[in-house]
């Protein structure tokens, strides 16, 4: 690979799970080729977002319209259904000049970009499909490690063990209901009471009621840290801190970044049809050991799903091929 930098976009409508999905691929494939990464974060009204892809491009066909500059990349990584479109309208406009890539299954042609990467657990598939288990993310180990250091004048004093709880909500396929939320928030206060700590994050998707009953929760109690949503946000701190870590089943990203750290995961139940996520929980019940907490956090050991560099590695192969027959 040339020293000169790659320029990459990563582009997505800005939610936090959407975007770091393709920005943790770009680090990813940072490690192995130089490049410049810059993210965009698309601008658009409700109703423009509402509409299918195929007529968001009708009406917005160049790139400038999505408030992308004139000067294009070499390397365009989109998520997100709003990025569909960008990127089809980069790929008209610089044709072999740009290597676009897709993450998530986009439920349409996967030919319309260079390359798609896909959790296996979803349906698209294709020459130029890449699948795998969960979907990408931007932990490693520095990360995990630079997390808990910023954290350190709180969580050492903390007493050990410690047990990350990481908290979802209502999906197209989950629900968080009143019943269940009483079981976990059981679990979390038996874990509390036999003198684990607990470090507790929540999601966009978790309602308001569920948060706030959380919050009364941890009012009394020394070894339990809800993030209140302000300041530096302590994800990272409480994955690289963790000694166990528990997830809502409803979450793609967070079960597939809790098992990248290698430690023991548990899932909390959620209301539901599990559906193709059937597919996810057995693929990391046999990878990751993952499997419903039961009050132990004990359990086999594993070594961290390394997914994201895997594909990668894969990626950059196939963009030196590009490369090389254009010569």
């Amino acid at each position: 690979m040339s020293a000169q930098l790659t320029s990459c976009w990563v582009i997505s409508d800005g939610r936090r799970g959407i975007e770091n999905q393709a920005l943790g691929l770009a680090e990813a494939l940072a490690q192995l080729m130089p490049l410049n990464i810059t993210t965009h974060i698309l601008q658009s009204g409700k109703l423009f977002k509402a509409l299918p892809p195929s007529v968001q491009l009708s009406l917005k066909s160049k790139p400038k319209r999505y408030g992308l500059s004139q000067t294009g990349p070499q390397i365009a990584i989109g998520c997100g259904r709003q990025a569909i479109a960008p990127l089809r309208a980069l790929k008209a406009k610089y044709r072999a000049g740009i290597f676009t890539i897709y993450v998530q299954d986009p439920r349409i042609n996967p030919a319309h970009f260079d390359l798609v990467v896909s959790p296996e657990h979803d349906k698209a598939r294709g020459p130029n499909v890449l699948t795998m288990i969960g979907s990408p993310n931007r932990i490693n180990a520095e990360r995990l490690q630079q997390g808990a250091l910023a954290f350190s004048d709180i969580i050492d004093p903390m007493p050990m063990p410690r047990v990350a709880v990481l908290i979802g909500g209502t999906s197209k396929t989950h629900e968080l209901s009143e019943s269940l939320h009483t079981t976990h928030v059981q679990a979390i206060c038996k874990l509390a009471k036999d003198g684990h700590t607990v470090m507790m994050t929540t999601s966009r998707r978790t309602p308001d009621w569920a948060v706030s009953a959380y919050q009364e929760m941890t009012k009394d109690r020394r070894n339990v840290w809800l993030w209140d949503g302000k300041g530096e946000n302590p994800y990272f701190a409480f994955l690289g801190s963790a000694d166990a870590i528990l997830v809502t089943e409803d979450s793609t990203n967070m079960l597939t970044e809790a098992c990248a750290t290698g430690k023991p995961v548990f899932t909390l139940p959620m209301k539901g049809e599990p559906g193709k996520f059937t597919q996810l929980y057995e693929a990391l019940n046999t990878r990751c050991h993952v499997k419903p907490f039961t009050g132990s956090i004990d359990a086999a050991a594993y070594e961290p799903l390394n997914e994201t560099n895997r594909i990668a590695n894969l990626i950059e192969t196939k963009i030196t091929m590009a490369r090389l027959s254009k010569k």
